[in-house]
């Protein structure tokens, strides 16, 4: 009924595989001397120059996965207005119908005993009747990926905007697996709350998201019984969502206790939620079921008491117990440390606690627990532009391949048909594919796929964390993000070179063994160069954009024999300025987009594209 994805064992891939142990300790070494090497530790406005390079810098720490219109945009702005611009909230997108050539009406109606909505119509705040099969449709496939279409296909779209990045961060932070107990309901109130929690009060964030459905069940709250209350919650709100595990956090494992009684009492209202229309969680305090006991806390908090409430008013004591724990410093540094480590740098070093990580802990704790706060001052500092800090983070499976898929617009493409000999392109040939293999909802509907399918394959699926404490790359020390880098999921990685080449597989079987592909827009790609008739020019901007750090001669001599092969500078010349003037054969085209194709092929299993 879930259909939860097996999840990679990330750690155990990376220490099972054969790994030369002094290489190993060597690049764990490399970490920590890049931290030490750091000379710039202050936080003052950097006063540098704001070129290509540390536009680039900037842009991969805060996006999703970014591309050249996020670098056009904020040509010619100075950094603060740069930041200005990439500190603007994003809209969220209600989830919408988009599996109806998968599923249409008449069959969901078979399925489920259900009247479905149209073709990209709303459904989240549809009702579901509490009986079989119905009682299974809000655990359905299709809407499933409708829901988190909304957060593949918004990363896809992003503005040059840190809104997905923040999305991404709480995420790993404060996971749950939302969709496995309530449905698209309880996922889609997840994504909302985190993502209307990215610009607002972290705080706040911590109060709303343990009575969040999913939350109460994830970590067990919701089952909790006064006379043996559940501490699962109460251990992870402390260790992981605020003020982090010991020793640098000195709560007992009485606090623990303790929090677990004041909390014992809470659950949620599935019936409502699933059942009724609208969407919204709905928690419930069952005064029956609360510990109405004065709980005791240690020295870490102050010895601070809550007492005791019966009634309604034992529900206070949750915000009592959130005050607690965001009194403490501890709370305000280890929140500024994760944010420092998520973008910034994984290793830190005991001056950067001290001359970086605290002051944006105050920073943090003063403005009302802003996230943005921080995060502004230290996007704008000149300890972010060292130069050591830049090209050194491995990119996450999901921002690895979203660089790819933008700087192709690969959803503005066009669909390819296969028979084993022929085929046609969608801007030569359109009246010979279907309705269906020319619509953008449908590409958006296999793009989600697309996207969670590979990047479960490289260790990241998103919607679906492997544990509470979120992806092992973004906490475990020592290796952190070296653990998205083993022998499977580099596999993983270079099997994207086929999409590039031979598009995505729509899944529209025409006849058998002959499928239709999405294929990016050859012509807009070559259009947006500033010069494409001029091989060599064109391959220092096809490198520039894929790759930020400068390659080796012998990598470029690789890209342009990938490119001219048997043909000469003339040739292409030609054949590009026949293409941009839409008057090219189409084995001409043909003959230039796999050409390209396997060009970007071959840059994107670099190990400078790895990097960011």
């Amino acid at each position: 009924m879930k259909n939860q994805n097996l999840q990679l064992d990330l750690v155990k891939m990376f220490y099972d595989q054969e790994i030369d142990h002094k290489t190993l300790e060597i690049a764990l070494d490399q970490r920590q001397k890049t931290a030490k090497q750091i000379t710039n530790l202050s936080l003052a406005p950097y006063q540098g120059d704001f070129d290509e390079s540390a536009q680039k810098h900037l842009l991969n720490r805060v996006l999703v996965g970014y591309s050249k219109k996020h670098l056009d945009d904020i040509a010619g702005l100075s950094l603060s207005e740069s930041l200005d611009l990439i500190f603007t909230a994003e809209e969220l997108q209600e989830p919408v119908n988009l599996y109806y050539w998968k599923m249409n009406a008449s069959q969901y109606q078979e399925r489920y005993e259900s009247e479905d909505v149209g073709p990209n119509e709303p459904f989240i705040n549809r009702t579901y009747r509490p009986l079989r099969p119905t009682f299974e449709e809000q655990f359905g496939q299709e809407r499933n990926r409708s829901v988190k279409s909304i957060v593949y296909d918004g990363m896809y779209r992003q503005q040059t905007s840190i809104h997905w990045k923040l999305f991404l961060f709480l995420h790993n932070l404060v996971p749950t697996r939302a969709f496995d107990t309530i449905g698209h309901k309880g996922g889609y109130n997840y994504i909302k709350l985190l993502f209307d929690s990215c610009f607002g009060n972290y705080k706040d964030f911590i109060y709303n998201i343990t009575l969040d459905g999913s939350m109460l069940i994830f970590l067990n709250l919701a089952l909790s019984q006064k006379d043996t209350p559940d501490e699962n919650y109460a251990r992870e709100v402390q260790e992981l969502f605020t003020v982090g595990k010991r020793p640098f956090a000195q709560f007992t494992e009485d606090d623990v206790r303790e929090i677990a009684r004041a909390l014992v009492g809470w659950n949620y209202d599935y019936d409502s939620i699933v059942y009724k229309a609208g969407h919204e969680n709905i928690p419930m305090f069952q005064e029956w079921n609360h510990d109405t006991g004065d709980k005791f806390f240690s020295s870490f908090y102050n010895n601070k008491v809550i007492r005791g409430k019966e009634g309604p008013e034992g529900a206070e004591e949750l915000q009592e117990v959130i005050d607690m724990l965001f009194e403490t410093d501890e709370s305000a540094i280890y929140i500024a440390r994760r944010l420092y480590q998520f973008f910034v740098y994984p290793v830190t070093t005991a001056e950067i606690e001290e001359q970086i990580i605290k002051p944006l802990s105050v920073l943090f704790k003063d403005n009302n627990y802003s996230l943005i706060v921080p995060l502004k001052v230290l996007l704008q500092s000149e300890h972010f532009y060292d130069v050591h800090l830049r090209h050194s983070q491995i990119k996450s499976p999901i921002e690895f391949l979203n660089g790819i898929f933008k700087s192709l617009d690969f959803l503005s493409g066009f669909p390819q048909y296969w028979d084993g000999s022929n085929e046609w392109l969608g801007n030569f040939e359109p009246d010979f594919f279907t309705d269906q293999e020319k619509d953008l909802s449908w590409y958006k509907y296999r793009y989600t796929n697309e996207m969670s399918w590979r990047s479960s394959n490289m260790g990241m699926d998103i919607l679906n964390p492997p544990s509470v404490s979120g992806w092992p790359a973004y906490y475990q020390e020592p290796v952190y993000d070296l653990f998205w880098i083993n022998s499977s999921t580099i596999k993983a990685r270079n099997d994207i070179q086929g999409v590039i080449k031979w598009g995505m597989w729509l899944n529209i079987e025409r006849d058998p063994n002959q499928y239709t592909n999405l294929r990016y827009d050859f012509h807009a790609f070559l259009n947006s160069f500033s010069n494409p008739k001029n091989i060599s020019l064109f391959i220092d901007e096809l490198l520039a954009r894929f790759v930020t750090l400068s390659v080796p001669t012998i990598t470029k001599t690789r890209i342009r024999n990938a490119l001219i092969n048997d043909i000469d500078a003339m040739h292409w010349e030609e054949l590009a300025t026949k293409i941009l003037d839409q008057n090219a054969e189409p084995w001409e085209y043909n003959n230039l987009h796999y050409r390209v194709s396997d060009a970007i092929a071959s840059i994107i299993i670099l190990g400078e594209f790895q990097l960011q």
